[in-house]
């Protein structure tokens, strides 16, 4: 089977698609999988740290946001993004086009539709994007990362979970060692600070403010992404530069400070780790929220907001989170799982390249 897959934006979109095409390669090596993104640093960074040469489409944003200018100009990429796309579909003659997500996502949608090709949408978060929105009205088969998909009602979406890499976790002391920083690894209980595949200044001046509040004397920050290089700022209080190999970070960890991308989550959930979750309310249409919320209810973890949020009750989480996981009541979730999402969505493409199924 020949699959173009679209993934683009951020890491949140990127990495299942990755992990995906990696678990279809090891299942059906005879199957050709290509991938088409955006224009992003991240994006190039991404991909060219797994060994892949996706094409780039010249898009940076969305233009649906922005002033007038940048509204004129992504518009402008946006046409140019359709031809690129239907010239490689004329060249590439996929089977089937599997859409994870980001910007980029409409013009290759469109032009596989043109072109009579299939297509089956991945969407990650627990609110449909607008393109999962105009996915719906086109009758497009849309899978799922969780079993609620705002506004979508159930017959609208198969779930089927959030492929996540195939990693796995070491002594602290090791990873630590891989990552080769000079400095001694800080003693437990060690709390890792992500702020997503673009960083998050928030988190970071957060952990500076805590890292010298009695109440987090005895935890060991370690902020990624907003230094380079690794820098020791204060007694408790360190930065790291961005780390792709994250189950060597994820190793590091005690308990994880978080956004809500979907893949994240996904992630902490996968390695069992004790979780706090800040969202991050300026993402499209709040979808980090519903994304949070759903992780709540399933016990997964703990939810925190930055803007009206006390330190008093972070605090609290915090030690509630690291109590639960030391009593063994942390929701224990097999990792044999992420292969199930795999095959789900194996599953669906082979049956929509056949005409067979319904969602």
């Amino acid at each position: 089977m020949r699959i173009l897959i679209a993934a683009g934006g951020t890491g949140g979109h990127i990495w299942p698609a990755i992990s995906f095409r990696n678990w279809v390669q090891e299942q059906d090596p005879d199957s050709h999988v290509f991938f088409v993104c955006g224009n992003r640093g991240v994006e190039r960074e991404i991909y060219i740290h797994e060994n892949i040469d996706p094409v780039f489409l010249p898009m940076e944003g969305s233009p649906l946001s922005g002033d007038i200018s940048e509204k004129v100009s992504r518009s402008y990429d946006l046409c140019r993004s359709f031809t690129i796309s239907r010239d490689l579909i004329r060249s590439k003659r996929p089977d089937i086009c599997l859409v994870f997500g980001g910007y980029i996502s409409f013009p290759v949608i469109m032009a596989s539709l043109l072109a009579g090709i299939p297509v089956v949408l991945h969407e990650q978060n627990a609110r449909a994007g607008k393109v999962t929105r105009i996915c719906r009205i086109l009758g497009i088969r849309i899978c799922t990362g969780w079993e609620r998909c705002i506004p979508l009602e159930e017959k609208d979406f198969l779930p089927v979970g959030v492929p996540v890499r195939d990693m796995d976790l070491m002594e602290p002391e090791q990873a630590w060692k891989m990552l080769g920083f000079a400095e001694d690894l800080p003693p437990s209980p060690r709390c890792l600070v992500l702020g997503g595949s673009l960083g998050s200044d928030p988190l970071t001046d957060l952990a500076k403010g805590m890292c010298s509040n009695e109440q987090f004397r005895d935890l060991n920050f370690l902020v990624v992404g907003q230094s380079d290089p690794f820098r020791k700022i204060e007694r408790n209080l360190w930065l790291i530069p961005k780390e792709w190999k994250v189950n060597l970070l994820y190793s590091l960890a005690d308990i994880v400070i978080a956004r809500a991308g979907s893949s994240t989550l996904s992630e902490l959930v996968a390695f069992n780790l004790p979780s706090v979750i800040i969202p991050w309310r300026n993402a499209s249409d709040d979808h980090q929220m519903e994304n949070a919320i759903l992780f709540a209810e399933k016990g997964f973890g703990s939810i925190w907001e930055i803007d009206n949020g006390i330190l008093e009750n972070l605090a609290f989480m915090i030690d509630y989170e690291l109590k639960r996981a030391r009593l063994g009541q942390a929701f224990a979730f097999s990792r044999n799982r992420n292969h199930g999402a795999c095959e789900k969505i194996w599953d669906l493409v082979q049956q929509t390249v056949e005409g067979r199924g319904r969602n």
